[in-house]
């Protein structure tokens, strides 16, 4: 018996799949929601010589896929910005800042482990801070041993002011990580096509209790480069992009819904 289905409620989008043309997987998404795919048209008009339609033809279609991510989105940002995610290692640490607020009455304080993370020489800076968030006069790196002037540094180890006046002290410095992950916005770089496949939950209004998949298939799909990022607990990330015409194909598809009678949830 052959499987039909018409009518389909959406529960929502499981997992999204994003791959090179040569099928190399790129990275998944799962917190999308509020998922809309939107198909626009030019089109051309006769008309009688009273300004009566007489036939609309289209032509060129083209179409949209936009989505809100849950959360901040690595992937997402990363796919916006055109650059890939870089994961650190231990031949390969990635340099980026630390700031460390000290209490007052800290002595000396060990800034990195010298294994998984080296200090970078040359950029410890330390301020005094105040209870209030203001910023305090800055010590500079001693010759000798801390005084109210002069913090020290003794491999990753720092010995801080003696300065009493200062309420707090704020440290900040560079270092190399190789637990670390970039990404990079650069002005320079744009987002490139990718597969983008969907895997949406649906059920048939006819039988309710059966949790079917639904796959929908963009084989030519680029991000939009254009990206807002709130910085909250409660921050999203638009996933957004064109559908581009399948060109080499026979078919020229924008997209492709397919559904499997056996897929069961």
């Amino acid at each position: 018996m052959s499987f039909t289905l018409d009518d389909l409620v959406i529960d929502r989008i499981q997992m999204a799949v994003a791959e090179k043309t040569d099928g190399t997987l790129l990275y998944t998404l799962t917190q999308l929601s509020e998922a809309t795919i939107e198909t626009t048209a030019e089109s051309k008009e006769a008309k009688s010589a009273e300004g009566s339609l007489i036939k609309k033809f289209y032509q060129g279609k083209a179409g949209t896929f936009t989505a809100t991510n849950a959360m901040i989105n690595l992937n997402v940002i990363g796919a916006a910005s055109g650059t890939d995610k870089v994961i650190a290692s231990s031949d390969s640490m990635i340099q980026m800042p630390k700031i460390v607020i000290v209490k007052k009455g800290t002595t000396t304080v060990k800034l990195v482990d010298g294994t998984n993370e080296t200090l970078v020489t040359g950029t410890v800076k330390v301020n005094a801070l105040g209870n209030n968030g203001a910023m305090g006069k800055s010590y500079k790196l001693g010759s000798g041993e801390a005084s109210v002037t002069d913090f020290k540094l003794e491999g990753n180890t720092l010995t801080l002011p003696t300065d009493e006046t200062a309420d707090r002290f704020v440290v900040k410095f560079e270092r190399k990580a190789a637990n670390a992950v970039k990404i990079t916005n650069a002005s320079d770089k744009f987002p490139g096509t990718v597969k983008l496949t969907l895997k949406a939950l649906a059920v048939d209004p006819c039988e309710p209790d059966t949790l079917r998949s639904c796959y929908i298939i963009i084989p030519s799909f680029q991000v939009s480069p254009e990206l807002s990022i709130t910085l909250s607990t409660e921050g999203t990330l638009d996933y957004k992009g064109d559908m581009q015409i399948s060109y080499c194909s026979a078919d020229k598809e924008l997209y492709t819904i397919v559904m499997c009678g056996d897929d069961e949830e």
